[in-house]
């Protein structure tokens, strides 16, 4: 019996956890797509993109205290069989988020180049291409939560096949049009890093109908609101989680601009190492959902026990796939990263990141599925404290002590002992004091 049990769990996590695969590897390839069609702009456009990334996704931060609550309300809800609460909670966060999210993306564009100065201290084209990218890309921002949340409730229901089309479909727009607005053909004018830009905003717009679509199908569009039954605990849920991914992006923008002020060739080399490890990365966000989502649902229903050993069967699987799949690309990161890169030294520093962040995975995995499993519970705020706590004093501190005596290597040692530090605090907690701090947040 307790064979079969186990079965039906990996069953659950495989048949939750593939399309999900698919969808951040989709994730990736958008990033990775970008790049590609930027580097034949030399390095200083390769350079700005990393430096705007880092920055976007410290932006992007804003968009966890509503997609969060998405998940955690749609699967807890359907956990314990109701329907019309998954419907109605989350259109009421929906509501003020939309809101929020177009006052934020308003004054975002409005401080972007401040943001660039201060966290790269680049000049030049470099410069102009980094304000010129991510512009276009904060202003698409309020899109671009409301995909992320429809995609969140998507996933909290357990049917991510959904999502894998409708990410799918973004993805295959934004390989077509990146091309025809970087370098203008078919008689467009050429764009060049903001057509770049563009296209990914057309993108993450042409994946709405489709979700909507999908969620009108599983009985769950959400009703629009602002009647504020929910928002309360919405908040509880996504502030930790808002407030873990804006240390996580700050110190990580501390850390990139340390690497960005050893000049181009190294941001460049550092920028295409990361979209090539997303590939191996990204997977581990979708085990962290899944686990999520499983979690969720049995801690809907009140089976926690059945919910720690769904998590952990997430957490093994995922880790060591991921693990593996990391092994491999340090081995032949070299080869790898040819494509990307626009000069020999590029691509030999390129490669040396992928040596340190592929045997990296195995930490990273744990650190996020664990992570995952742990929200899916109901509790937001361990992940936020271990996550937050290791960045600063192992990541961000080693980087700049390093940086001066081993260049490069520096920091990308401090994120290999990062990694590993959360992970092995996260799945400690996780083993030892689940009963205790998972909770039911819907009644």
């Amino acid at each position: 019996m307790g064979f079969l049990k186990l079965n039906s769990e990996i069953k659950g996590m495989i048949k939750t956890s593939l399309p999900l695969v698919v969808v951040e590897l989709v994730s990736s390839l958008y990033s990775l797509t970008d790049t590609y069609f930027v580097s034949r702009l030399g390095e200083e456009a390769v350079a700005a993109v990393g430096i705007s990334m880092y920055l976007f996704m410290l932006i992007q931060t804003m968009a966890s205290l509503f997609t969060i609550p998405a998940i955690v309300f749609t699967s807890q809800s359907l956990g314990s069989g109701r329907r019309g609460l998954a419907r109605r909670s989350t259109g009421e966060v929906l509501a003020f988020g939309l809101v929020a999210s177009i006052a934020y993306s308003t004054l975002s564009v409005w401080i972007t180049p401040i943001l660039i100065s201060i966290q790269s201290a680049t000049t030049g084209k470099t410069y102009s291409y980094a304000v010129e990218y991510l512009v276009i890309r904060v202003g698409g921002f309020p899109i671009l939560l409301l995909s992320m949340f429809l995609d969140s409730m998507i996933i909290g229901s357990g049917s991510t096949t959904y999502s894998m089309y409708s990410n799918g479909f973004g993805l295959i727009l934004n390989a077509i049009l990146d091309p025809l607005f970087i370098y203008g053909y078919l008689g467009l004018p050429r764009m060049e890093v903001s057509g770049a830009a563009i296209a990914t905003v057309v993108s993450n717009a042409s994946s709405i109908p489709l979700q909507l679509l999908f969620l009108s199908k599983l009985g769950l569009t959400p009703i629009i609101n602002f009647k504020n039954n929910y928002l309360k605990q919405a908040i509880e849920l996504g502030l930790p989680a808002l407030a873990e991914r804006l240390v996580f992006s700050i110190g990580n923008n501390i850390y990139a601009g340390v690497i960005a002020r050893l000049g181009d060739t190294a941001m460049a080399a550092h920028n295409i190492g990361l979209r090539i490890e997303s590939l191996i990365y990204m997977p581990g966000f979708a085990f962290s959902m899944t686990a999520s989502t499983l979690v969720g649902k049995k801690i809907g229903a009140g089976l926690l026990d059945e919910a720690k050993k769904t998590g952990w069967v997430v957490i093994a699987t995922g880790s060591m796939l991921i693990g593996l799949i990391g092994v491999v690309v340090a081995l032949t990161g070299y080869y790898i990263v040819a494509p990307f890169a626009p000069s020999e030294t590029v691509r030999s520093l390129a490669s040396i990141y992928l040596m340190y962040a592929g045997l990296s995975e195995f930490g990273l995995g744990f650190a996020m599925i664990t992570s995952g499993a742990l929200r899916g519970a109901g509790n937001t705020k361990i992940p936020m404290i271990v996550n937050t706590a290791s960045l600063v004093a192992v990541r961000v501190s080693l980087s700049i002590l390093l940086v001066s005596s081993m260049g490069p290597h520096g920091p990308w040692l401090a994120m290999f002992l990062d990694v590993y530090t959360r992970g092995f605090l996260l799945l400690t907690i996780y083993v030892s004091l689940f009963y205790r701090v998972a909770r039911k947040v819907l009644y």
